[in-house]
């Protein structure tokens, strides 16, 4: 299941069909932002009055799941979005396509340089038998946190594409 959207995008771009490509970029968006408000808004709230025991069951079960989830999204979020900018024409030059790639690319550096390894750790730490459940729920947590930085950087980049969308000025 977690194969689809990386493969939908290659069958995507292979079709050169625009409107299937905008579509996905929109909706693998919306899923990577929606997934990064209930983790970084509500998880954290509801891993906030749970202990170290419940914690770490609940990351013993997300995990995995997040571990393959989040890049695959994100990937092809970011990588829908350059490709909907060059079909739209959109110079790489602009102003606005400047600040969405930097952002994208802090979007990016943080997945892999950050949650991933975070991500890593906390599923090498669950194959040995879930010992250190302090540092599962230390790096739960942190990636929570992240989550909602994320999601501040994800509205930023939504105001810049109703921009092209719309062509009003921010």
């Amino acid at each position: 299941m977690l194969i689809i959207p990386p493969l939908l995008l290659v069958i995507i771009l292979y079709s050169k069909n625009f409107y299937l490509l905008e579509y996905l970029h929109v909706v693998s968006g919306s899923m990577w932002t929606g997934m990064d408000l209930v983790l970084g808004i509500f998880f954290s709230y509801v891993m906030k009055g749970l202990n170290n025991i419940q914690r770490t069951y609940i990351s013993m079960r997300l995990t995995p799941t997040m571990l393959f989830f989040m890049p695959a999204i994100s990937t092809v979020t970011i990588t829908a979005g350059v490709y909907t900018a060059m079909d739209l024409s959109i110079p790489f030059t602009s102003i606005y396509i400047i600040i969405a790639l930097v952002i994208a690319g802090i979007l990016f550096i943080q997945g892999i340089g950050i949650f991933l390894p975070n991500e890593l750790r906390i599923y090498k730490e669950i194959l040995h038998g879930a010992g250190d459940k302090n540092k599962i729920v230390r790096l739960t947590m942190l990636n929570l946190k992240l989550s909602l930085i994320q999601v501040i950087f994800q509205m930023a980049i939504i105001l810049l594409m109703a921009h092209f969308a719309t062509g009003v000025s921010i």
